[in-house]
């Protein structure tokens, strides 16, 4: 027996195992997000530009009705290729002209007995939709239906809008406090639930600061706290970016308050705070801008909330 060969075979076997094993533990490296845009539109020029300034690390926000299969397939491509990451638009609490009719054929499809009606709030006038309470069951699984159907496209997550109706249940005062904080937890629930149905998908919660943290009071001169999204925590199903819209345009004790709360959040690094704000408000660019690199926030700027469909949202 030949004991040098045999005993370098081992040696060579075990440098060779210690070379690659690093490959089959490595873990993924985690996306850490850079930068910001958002449009909404189907313009192809638009889109074309658009995908040529992807970068990486950058959450680029698209409305995914109007585009073609091609045409997410390609910015979804490109933005893979850059390590950017592509995510849809859907709105959590308003019920939208577009999205209408989709609705009231999964009521008929379900044979439901609930009519739009007892599931609306108020109408919002700005954007012609209604203000809808994510409690009623009907709603809420046709929300989660519209999860599932839309992470049949190639995208990398959601941007939930409209999350600030929960302003609505807290001071609704037709409803009792019990009724309000109801739908309230509901509102943390369903942030969470659609986080767990894919939880690689990277998703962002727009306003909806009221939820952001420990606890969330309901009610008026009395009332009761419910548990908040808490997200200077970490948690399996709490979303990865929130998004300030209309940053640094309001003052008052309760806005800054939240401003004070999102800088812990964005400190303790597991959720990503972005900002937005727009020509047509108060807000003034460059100060908004400062703040917002100040705080380690990510800004974006556009110019009206009414012209998201048109032009896509500025970095700088």
């Amino acid at each position: 027996m030949n004991l040098v060969s045999h005993r370098i075979i081992p040696t060579a076997l075990c440098l060779m195992l210690f070379t690659i094993s690093p490959l089959f533990g490595e873990e993924k490296v985690k996306f850490k997000p850079s930068g910001f845009q958002l449009y909404y539109g189907s313009d192809p020029q638009v889109l074309d530009q658009l995908q040529k300034q992807f970068q990486p690390g950058q959450v680029v926000v698209i409305e995914l009705r109007g585009l073609s299969k091609e045409q997410i397939q390609k910015l979804a491509d490109q933005a893979h290729l850059v390590n950017a990451k592509l995510i849809a638009y859907l709105s959590v609490g308003e019920l939208g002209q577009i999205e209408q009719q989709n609705f009231q054929q999964y009521l008929k499809r379900h044979a439901s007995q609930t009519s739009l009606t007892d599931l609306t709030l108020r109408k919002n006038e700005t954007f012609q939709s209604w203000h809808m309470d994510v409690s009623q069951p009907a709603w809420h699984d046709f929300l989660i239906q519209r999860v599932q159907q839309i992470y049949q496209q190639p995208v990398d997550g959601l941007f939930l809008d409209t999350i600030d109706s929960v302003d609505l249940y807290i001071s609704n005062k037709a409803w009792t406090v019990p009724r309000r904080a109801q739908s309230v937890k509901a509102m943390v629930s369903l942030i969470r639930e659609i986080k767990a149905v894919a939880p690689e998908k990277f998703i962002m919660q727009n306003r909806g600061l009221n939820l952001i943290g420990q606890s969330v009071f309901v009610g008026d001169a009395t009332g009761v706290f419910v548990p908040g999204l808490n997200l200077q925590q970490t948690h399996p199903h709490n979303p990865d970016g929130l998004l300030w819209e209309s940053a640094y345009t309001h003052t008052g004790d309760w806005i800054e308050s939240k401003e004070r709360a999102m800088m812990q959040i964005q400190k303790q690094g597991f959720t990503t705070v972005f900002t937005l704000s727009y020509t047509d408000t108060k807000a003034d660019r460059k100060l908004f801008f400062q703040k917002s690199r100040a705080a380690g926030f990510i800004p974006a700027w556009g110019s009206s909330t009414s012209r998201l469909h048109l032009e896509p949202t500025e970095s700088e």
